[in-house]
């Protein structure tokens, strides 16, 4: 999602539906702004979403699981996208039925997947806070991973790697994840990068040239699927217990 641009996100979304016009189409839909894409992008989708012949699955993962799936109001009819929550803005556009438990179950060309920071806790949140909105807890497909199991996941550590720039048409294009969900743990720096040394500490410093690029730490791994640099496991250690 990062590699299309935030000023046509909404063609990334066609796009992805062009190449993928049949069956279960998953996109990650807060790399900016989740709530323009659920206010602005899909109702314009619309026809097009309604048109395919499978389900596309409005992937947030950043925020709060129960507000931003279920929104921050309680009841129906909020007044901020915030207040209403991904399942409500969805039934909103899209519509569906209402099954007979008397819950709405969002149109089958539609639905929701939270897979982030998932508890049994908040899975039992989610559902109670959809009930008591009048929803189906079978709008949304909640993802366990290892944050249920063990609570400890790529954030423990502070690590994650993302990509930070590509070529697109053969023109660099800088790209980046900066949710308006999150608390800023998430935002990914941007386009070319370099690692400096500085009083003995590695800093990050983005959005430098191709020759800043190659004038910092950082050395090349892989490169058009050749393997450079190979590392043993010993050599890694010997070099951590020198800056212990």
């Amino acid at each position: 999602m990062c590699a299309g641009t935030k000023d046509d996100e909404i063609g990334t979304f066609q796009n992805l539906m062009n190449t993928y016009p049949k069956g279960i189409l998953s996109v990650v839909s807060d790399t900016w702004d989740l709530w323009k894409v659920l206010t602005d992008y899909l109702p314009k989708l619309k026809e097009e979403v309604l048109a395919r012949d499978g389900k596309l699955v409005i992937r947030p993962d950043s925020g709060d699981p129960v507000g931003i799936i279920c929104g921050e109001d309680r009841k129906l009819e909020g007044t901020l996208p915030k207040d209403k929550g991904v399942v409500e803005l969805l039934w909103n556009i899209f519509g569906g039925s209402i099954n007979k438990e008397g819950f709405k179950v969002l149109d089958p060309h539609i639905g929701a997947i939270y897979g982030d920071s998932i508890t049994t806790e908040r899975a039992e949140q989610i559902c109670q806070r959809l009930h008591d909105k009048g929803f189906a807890s079978t709008n949304v497909v909640l993802g366990i991973g290892s944050f249920t199991y063990q609570f400890n996941t790529r954030d423990t550590f502070g690590f994650a790697m993302k990509a930070t720039s590509v070529v697109v048409d053969g023109v660099r294009r800088e790209i980046f994840k900066d949710s308006i969900t999150d608390d800023g743990i998430k935002k990914s720096a941007k386009g070319l990068v370099k690692v400096d040394i500085i009083d003995g500490e590695y800093v990050l410093v983005d959005q430098v040239s191709k020759e800043e690029e190659e004038e910092g730490e950082l050395q090349i791994i892989y490169n058009d699927g050749k393997f450079y640099n190979d590392v043993s496991l010993q050599q890694i250690r010997e070099k951590i217990n020198k800056c212990v």
